[in-house]
């Protein structure tokens, strides 16, 4: 097997233990399930499935740039493009990787071989989380396939989640927030401070970056483009669920991080 290539086929599994597949540190790891999981930087993992494509395939496939990784991080549809989008925004998520592992399950196993999970996650305390992406009408046909990952996620120590989608206001809000996530747009730290002492609590959009040009004698213009990129990095906090607006109120979150910052996003755990 060559470990610098991902996979295009899964091997079987001819043992009687649940084992993770893995391309980590240039090899591909091959070990059962258990709490040993838990120290694996799973978050850095490489693809372990290689993304496919086909004339008239119905999924829309491509490379997300994530503002969390510093890198373009792979999505097989657009539902799970907007996982990214909400992780990029998710200020409890410092880490992310797509198709991360394999889970191969014990032979003999009713009904599955192998499954590849969607994304794995690394929160800011430390542990991990698994993404399954799945449109809400579809999880009971899978419901199997998602039992069997979240027994194998428990036995690794992970969170196990499964993502139906973002709200259809949040999302079409941080689609455009999005757009100004890019290093070009974010502010130097000075900048930054004097952006978010603009925004006394209540202030509108407009109001603020009025007040922060006149402050740094700079380009409304610009004071508006590193606003709307500290909203996304979740450094200025807005309310996401009705639409955005110069009217919209402003105000500096409450806990602050260096970097990209982010909101809470739209979790669906599987019942």
């Amino acid at each position: 097997m060559d470990a610098a290539r991902a996979l295009r086929s899964m091997p079987a599994n001819l043992t009687d233990e649940t084992r993770v597949l893995a391309r980590l540190d240039g090899r591909m790891a091959n070990v059962p399930v258990s709490s040993a999981l838990g120290s694996f930087a799973v978050e850095s993992a490489l693809p372990v499935r290689a993304f496919f494509s086909w004339p008239g395939k119905r999924n829309y496939e491509g490379l997300w740039w994530s503002s969390t990784m510093r890198s373009h991080v792979g999505f097989e549809s657009l539902l799970e493009r907007d996982f990214l989008l909400g992780a990029d925004h998710d200020r409890g998520i410092v880490a992310v990787s797509s198709q991360p592992f394999v889970f191969l399950w014990p032979r003999g196993t009713e009904g599955a071989r192998w499954h590849v999970p969607d994304f794995f996650v690394r929160l800011r305390d430390g542990t991990g989380r698994v993404i399954d992406v799945k449109p809400a009408g579809r999880v009971r046909s899978a419901q199997h396939q998602f039992d069997l990952t979240r027994t194998g996620c428990v036995a690794a120590g992970w969170d196990y989640e499964v993502f139906t989608g973002l709200a259809e206001r949040q999302a079409a809000n941080l689609r455009w927030l999005a757009g100004y996530r890019q290093d070009r747009f974010a502010p130097d730290e000075a900048t930054a401070a004097v952006l978010a002492n603009s925004f006394a609590p209540g202030a509108s959009l407009a109001a603020g970056v009025r007040r922060a040009a006149r402050v740094l004698g700079t380009d409304s213009g610009i004071v508006h483009a590193q606003v709307l990129h500290l909203l996304f990095a979740g450094v200025l906090n807005v309310e996401l669920d009705v639409p955005l607006s110069q009217d919209s109120a402003v105000c500096p979150a409450s806990t602050p991080r260096a970097g990209v910052g982010r909101e809470a996003g739209a979790w669906k755990a599987a019942s």
